[in-house]
This record gives structure tokens, sequence and C-alpha cells, in this order.
């Protein structure tokens, strides 16, 4: 991040978020005093481990123990190290050498915006581009009130009326489970957005050691026209900066590296208008450490 950017530790990387993982059938290992890697038995193959946005030092020795001592057959890891990274060189060669190689389907955003909430509300305003700033302004003109109700039934309806409508399919256990797992800790929270007491937008959350992300958001078609996704993000980054976080994850953006994300350019536009920094990650890294055992005892088998 930018010098002087204060950049807390990545939610993913959470006590709370290896709890959430638990309770989708996940076994989390702890690797150092802050880092966990998450592993999961698939029949047939053995166990797969995760080890989402870790920080430098890279662990990658715990990483390598824990395969060996869980019968690991895939691993997964996709470090919290951005392309600008001074020593970025010397960080590739280690992770080349360690048996990971680079792959296309990061399971993280490997592109996203983050916003300073340690500045004054003043400054958030003045970073925004200016249409962002006039429709936040003529949301609350039209009549657009914001509240925080934690209603997870009525995000539910909003959040799976837009995936029909948009054609994704929401994986609704997970967000149920992230859901009772972060509001239970007191570290979760449900802002909704209404028009002529319509609910017509609503935003679920994450809050945690002054870390948060705008997890998952929901609109209805009709009432465009009021803007009320616009005021939602802004009192959710009113509400976060009161609740002490220094920094707002906006959860992904378009990266031309990834095939996938073809489809964000839509909200990308939208989540670059309230300014904030763009951050892109080195990206996602594999490994199969059997058969990176194999390729170490007999070299001249396969190279």
């Amino acid at each position: 991040m930018e010098s002087g950017f204060n950049n807390p530790p990545d939610i993913r990387q959470s006590n709370l978020w290896a709890k959430y993982l638990e309770g989708l059938g996940w076994q989390a290992h702890l690797l150092t005093s802050n880092s966990f890697a998450y592993s999961k038995k698939i029949p047939l193959l053995g166990r797969v481990v995760k080890i989402p946005r870790v920080t430098l030092p890279l662990p990658l020795k715990q990483i390598d123990a824990i395969a060996a001592e869980n019968d690991v057959f895939f691993i997964k890891l996709e470090p919290a190290i951005q392309t600008n990274e001074a020593n970025l060189g010397n960080i590739l060669s280690l992770l080349k050498n360690s048996g990971l190689r680079g792959d296309r389907w990061p399971l993280s955003p490997t592109r996203t915006i983050k916003i300073d909430l340690t500045k004054s509300e003043e400054e958030l305003l003045k970073n925004m581009e200016k249409d962002t700033r006039y429709s936040v302004r003529l949301a609350t003109r039209h009549g657009v009130i914001v509240k925080q109700t934690d209603d997870f039934e009525e995000f539910k309806k909003l959040y799976y009326d837009t995936a029909k409508r948009k054609r994704f399919w929401p994986a609704k256990k997970e967000i149920e489970t992230l859901w009772s797992t972060f509001y239970k800790e007191k570290a979760a929270t449900i802002l909704t957005a209404y028009y002529n007491n319509e609910a017509v937008a609503s935003t679920l959350l994450l809050f945690h050691e002054k870390s948060s992300q705008y997890q998952h958001a929901a609109s209805i078609a009709g009432h465009r026209d009021v803007m009320a996704p616009y005021l939602l993000l802004w009192e959710a980054m009113r509400f976060l900066k009161k609740k002490g976080c220094t920094v707002l994850d906006l959860e992904g953006i378009h990266d031309p590296r990834v095939r996938s994300t073809r489809t964000w350019k839509g909200f990308t536009l939208f989540k670059r208008g309230f300014g904030g920094q763009e951050v892109k990650y080195i990206g996602s890294f594999v490994k199969y450490p059997k058969l990176w055992s194999k390729i170490l005892f007999f070299p001249t088998r396969f190279f």
C-alpha cells in the first residue's frame, strides 16, 4: 500500500474466518501466531489446502509441514503481496523454488479497491468522483434512508433476487454460515436502503480488528433513478469508520489477468467512483506436494 496507509491483516486470516470455514467442513491449521491454512479432505484424492491473503514472511516451511502431516494432494497459496512489492523478484523465485506455480483461477479477488477510513468524512467525500458524490446527495434528496437492520432474511431475499436477475448462483450455505459466525461475534452487520418504505438495496459488511469488507451487496431492479446503492455504500463507510475500522476492502474489481472477472466490469465502475486505492495482488499459486517430491527425487525423469 502507499506510504502511511494503515493496512490491518485481512479478515481471511482471522480466527473468525477460521470458525466460518470450520462450519463448512474445513480444518484450520495455525501456521504462525497470525496466519492460518485451511484444509479439507476430498474423496479419492486426499486433502486440499488453501492459504488466502497470507503476508510476508511467507510461512513456506510450516505449509510444507502441514502437507506432510496430512497427506495433502493440492495446495493453493494466495499471498497478500502486491505486484509493486520492492523485492518481488526474490519472492517469485522463492515461490518457484518451493514448487509453487502461478495459475489463473484464484479463490480470492486478485484486484480490489481499499478505502482509507482514517480520513475525515470531508476528505472521503472529496476523494470520490464528482458523479459519485452527486449520486450520494441525489439519493438523500429523493428521500432514501439507510438503516442498520441486521435483518438477514430481508437481505437474503434481495440477494437471491439479484442473483437470479444477474444470472449468478449464490452459495446459500456459505452465506448463511458466514453471517451466523460473524454476527454471533458482533463482527457483521446488514445495512439496508429504503425508498418509500421499500427495501431497495442492502449490504452485508464484515469487520474485525480494524479491517472491514464490503462482503455482499444486493439491489432491486426498479427505482434505479434514486441512486440508493450510492448512499448505501457511503453510509457503510461512515458506519465502519465509527466502528474504528481503518480500512474498507471493496472486495474485488475486474482484473484483465483473470477471465472469470470479465462480468465484474459494471460494478468495478461503481466502486472506483468512491475513490480509494487500487490494489493488485500477485495472484494465485498452486503446488502438488506428492508430485513435487517425486520431481526432487527423480529430476531427470521430469525435466
